[in-house]
């Protein structure tokens, strides 16, 4: 999908060193398995979801392969002006998304779709085009990120969550998307096959995945991988889609028939390098916590935008002096990423031992 950076949306510790005592065999996504540190506690998939051997959860290993900061992708990631003036205008996505949790007493809304997924199984099956599921649903839903109008709406056990795109109120007890996905938050986050599109965003996969939520900001951590959005003038220029992409990526926009003019993949995980030292860069509270999940998770291009590269992603909410300490920081961090050349199914993140703890691993199904 493509986003739009608009005057609308600009309203807008060093990491916990408690690490359980056992070293727990976790399998990372693509099935290699390797002994890791993980948080302790119980991972509650409302507040960040996915699987522990999902890519979002996975932090980069020691064995990953940096690109140089010389080489033509990397410049075209350091400069404002990627085809062109302000081609590729730093950004901090706030208000992007509205982002709610269902309760059980809440007013059953009927959902009218022209499309949904079908990917993760639906309830009573209902038809692929031009149809609608009834949900409860908080009041007040806001559709934002411009003319994406995005929102993800979480059922009230938790585990499921109804992405929406370009969505509208449709009378008192309706709302209108123009496409619907259910995901499942115990999932991967990302497409189960090659060519497939089973999220909202561009390269495959999940709306739900690398948002930085508030309260991970207010903690002053940010336990997983990043969704990060680049600009048509940066994302690689291809014949084809698989021309334009790297795992995780499956899919790109239209696809692979797009306006992408760049060199850099869509699905591409960039970091900061372990030579760059962020307790030493001149960065605000927020910008060193945002930095600090960069070098240790990294962050994964899922997303077009129109003359922008949107280094994170937030929900509605947000305290706004945070807000404006990440803007103040983004040209700091956005020049020093670079991209991991050796992630893939069978390393995710790149191989050896994790760089940092995992998130604690999912609570229990009730």
């Amino acid at each position: 999908m493509i986003h739009c950076r608009t005057v609308v949306e600009n309203p807008r510790r060093i990491f916990r060193r408690a690490i359980a005592a056992l070293l727990l065999t976790a399998t990372v996504a693509g099935g290699a398995a390797m002994a890791q540190d993980r948080l302790p506690g119980a991972r509650d998939p409302v507040d960040q979801p996915f699987a522990d051997n999902s890519i979002w959860n996975t932090p980069i290993g020691r064995g990953a392969q940096y690109q140089a900061a010389d080489a033509a992708e990397s410049r075209m990631l350091h400069t404002d002006d990627a085809g062109g003036h302000s081609g590729s205008y730093p950004w901090i996505g706030a208000d992007a998304i509205g982002l709610y949790h269902a309760r059980a007493n809440d007013m059953v809304m009927r959902w009218l779709y022209n499309a949904r997924s079908g990917s993760v199984p639906w309830p009573d099956g209902p038809p692929v085009t031009n149809g609608s599921v009834d949900l409860p649903t908080p009041a007040g839903v806001q559709f934002l990120g411009g003319s994406d109008g995005h929102a993800i709406l979480i059922d009230p056990p938790g585990r499921y969550a109804y992405e929406v795109w370009q969505g509208a109120q449709a009378g008192q007890r309706a709302y209108r998307a123009v496409y619907l996905v259910r995901t499942d938050l115990r999932g991967s986050g990302i497409a189960s096959g090659e060519g497939l599109s089973e999220g909202i965003r561009a390269f495959g996969g999940s709306l739900a995945g690398g948002i930085v939520r508030c309260s991970e900001l207010a903690k002053g951590e940010i336990p997983h991988a990043v969704a990060l959005l680049l600009s048509t003038t940066q994302l690689r220029k291809g014949a084809t889609m698989a021309d334009q992409k790297v795992w995780p990526a499956t899919h790109s926009d239209g696809g692979g028939k797009n306006n992408y003019q760049g060199l850099v993949p869509m699905g591409a995980l960039l970091a900061l390098p372990p030579s760059v030292n962020v307790e030493a860069l001149p960065l605000t509270r927020e910008g060193r916590i945002l930095a600090r999940a960069y070098q240790r998770f990294g962050g994964y291009v899922v997303d077009a935008t129109d003359k922008t590269m949107t280094l994170a992603v937030l929900p509605q909410g947000c305290d706004k002096q945070m807000i404006s300490n990440l803007f103040a920081d983004r040209r700091t961090i956005r020049d020093h990423l670079v991209r991991v050349l050796n992630n893939s199914p069978e390393h995710p993140g790149g191989p050896g031992e994790r760089i940092a703890a995992a998130p604690a691993t999912l609570k229990p199904v009730n």
